[in-house]
């Protein structure tokens, strides 16, 4: 799955922010779990409107799923749904994320995001927008296998 845009997380303590992210991101193998053993190159980068900053180093799950609600329109692709796990850094900080795409299909005002962020050695998290929330801008794209998910 590849995209990025936009989308407005008001469940921040902070107030309401702008969410910017862009990515490229592949489906886990699943030799360990489903979704684990995901294809390189997987990218991630997230910036809050509040100066906050999020970059993805490793992913570890990359769950690529068919949601039956969920028809996005051509280019056709066997899943709608990434669900992610990893770590990275936020604002230089080691932490972790989990996270959950869709493809709504175009022109993307029907894609979605989900992102809860937690520094290393914390459980609560230091963002988090855990309610699926419509792009306000931008696209994200389901695509077909071609050699590697």
């Amino acid at each position: 799955m590849t995209g990025g845009g936009s989308f407005f997380c008001s469940e921040l303590a902070t107030g309401q922010q702008r969410v910017t992210h862009g990515f490229e991101l592949h489906c886990g193998q699943g030799t360990q779990f489903e979704g684990s053993d995901p294809a390189e190159p997987n990218n991630l980068e997230i910036n809050f409107s509040g100066g906050d900053n999020f970059h993805l180093t490793t992913l570890s799950k990359g769950l690529c799923t068919n949601d039956p609600n969920i028809e996005p329109q051509p280019p056709t692709a066997p899943f709608d749904t990434f669900e992610g796990a990893g770590t990275g850094t936020f604002n230089g900080q080691p932490a972790s994320i989990t996270f959950t795409f869709t493809d709504g299909g175009e022109p993307g005002t029907k894609d979605t995001a989900l992102v809860i962020i937690t520094l290393a050695g914390s459980a609560t998290p230091a963002l988090k927008c855990d309610t699926a929330t419509p792009l306000t801008f931008g696209n994200h794209q389901a695509h077909k296998a071609t050699g590697s998910n």
